[in-house]
């Protein structure tokens, strides 16, 4: 790579201009947003618990009211207002993702600029090229990083999340080159989230995000104050690179950057767990829409899946609560070849472990398969095979998940999500004005209308 990383990176936030976007990344840039907030509503039912504790710290801090909070109708200080609506956007996970990203670019990077753009009165153009801004420094940058970068234990929706929100805040405050390089600075100095959320306390997972977004709107704005950070955050010798991976493939970073635009690459998630049981949801959804078995006709249930999804979601086999049900793919699997589904509702896990659910984990393996992922293949997929007691043995195979670029999620898909997370929040036609909001972002000249209608 011709340029060193921070220079490569302020660069591009800094030329990046909405004529330049090609309409693909536009409907990208709506499509995230609207799956950003309907993840938002459904983590706002879901993760109580430490939504209600961060709700009442943030809410006795008070401050300067400049941006809304989701549901809540209250203002807060724009980095306050970034970090509640980023955690609501990650607590039932739910948002969307990148497979080799491995991580979670909306989350951070939307609730930033939201945030900054209804406190600036800024309209629908600047928060679609902002948003574009961001999505291509997370993929890029962990997908240089990565598997490294996991394997160590480290989280890029927390870690790589924080650089790229900074960006996106930076490019929303329209802020000149060497206010971006110091946001960027300032950003790396601040990344931080550990894997270890995974194993216990999956509760507090949705810090990563709002600490993000929250420290990429403080960055940008000590930047554009005048403050300074180390010159080299990136590359340097004890920089974010060489900090957060052993290896690091920089081409990644730069290749067709600023001509061809990750965000269009990103997945939308169907089901509220995590991604890597995705495969296998859908694996087992097929075969009981087959038929050819009942539950008592079960002699075993294998599930092949890739070790990284092994490693993130295959040893919690009787979760106790909605966190672990998560990350639980055993109980994931279970539920679908059960009940035909996998919602919201199935994340109460102490009623969904009746006896017929208990029965199928009872029987059930996890098989590592290291060629079910492949990243130049793009292949991240599941194997689940229904062994009977007759020896039959029903297969089915996915080779990548619904809502994945190459099986995208459709406008009628998109639409089911947000009345599934929207229920009990917002009735039918405010729906419809949410939908008709984000399908007109390019034509508003203020998101204040938006953020309106989020209001319960």
């Amino acid at each position: 790579m011709d340029k060193k990383p921070t220079d490569l990176l302020t660069e591009y936030v800094h030329k990046l201009s909405f004529a330049a976007l090609p309409g693909e990344a536009v409907e990208a840039a709506k499509r995230v947003l609207l799956d950003y907030l309907a993840s938002a509503m459904a983590g706002y039912k879901i993760n109580r618990t430490f939504n209600d504790a961060l709700w009442s710290v943030m809410a006795e801090m008070a401050g300067k009211k400049e941006s809304r909070v989701l549901f809540q109708g209250a203002r807060l200080p724009a980095p306050h207002a970034a970090l509640m609506n980023a955690a609501y956007g990650h607590g039932a996970d739910l948002d969307d993702g990148h497979r080799t990203a491995q991580g979670h670019p909306g989350v951070p990077v939307i609730p930033a600029v939201l945030a900054l753009a209804e406190a600036h009165g800024l309209g629908g153009r600047a928060v679609i090229t902002a948003i574009v801004a961001g999505y291509d420094i997370f993929v890029r940058m962990a997908t240089a990083l990565n598997p490294s970068h996991l394997l160590r234990g480290f989280h890029t929706t927390g870690t790589v999340g924080t650089l790229a929100s900074a960006g996106a805040a930076a490019k929303i405050l329209n802020l000149p080159p060497a206010q971006i390089r110091t946001a960027l600075s300032l950003a790396a100095l601040q990344a931080a989230g550990l894997l270890e959320v995974a194993e216990s306390g999956q509760m507090a997972k949705p810090f990563h995000p709002a600490k993000a977004a929250f420290n990429a709107v403080l960055a940008a704005r000590l930047a554009e104050k005048g403050a300074e950070g180390p010159r080299e955050p990136l590359e340097g010798k004890k920089g974010f690179i060489r900090a957060f991976a052993d290896q690091a493939d920089l081409d990644a970073l730069g290749k067709d950057l600023g001509r061809k635009f990750r965000i269009s690459s990103c997945y939308i998630k169907l089901y509220p767990a995590c991604r890597h049981t995705h495969g296998a949801i859908d694996a087992a959804l097929k075969l009981r829409q087959a038929g050819g078995f009942s539950l008592g006709s079960l002699r075993a249930v294998k599930v092949h899946v890739y070790p990284a999804a092994i490693n993130l979601t295959g040893s919690i086999f009787k979760p106790r609560n909605e966190d672990e049900a998560k990350f639980s793919l055993p109980y994931t699997v279970a539920t679908a070849l059960t009940k035909g589904h996998f919602a919201l509702k199935d994340l109460d896990a102490a009623a969904g472990l009746d006896r017929e659910t208990r029965g199928v984990i009872a029987k059930l393996e996890i098989v590592s398969d290291p060629k079910l992922e492949n990243r130049a293949a793009n292949l991240r997929g599941a194997r689940v095979e229904l062994v009977l007691k007759d020896g039959t043995t029903l297969t089915e195979e996915v080779r990548l998940p619904k809502g994945d670029p190459e099986v995208p999620a459709t406008a009628a898909d998109m639409a089911q999500k947000l009345a599934f997370c929207a229920e009990d929040l917002f009735p039918a036609a405010r729906q419809r004005a949410i939908l008709k909001a984000v399908d007109n972002l390019d034509r508003l000249e203020g998101i204040g209308g938006l953020m309106k209608l989020l209001v319960l």
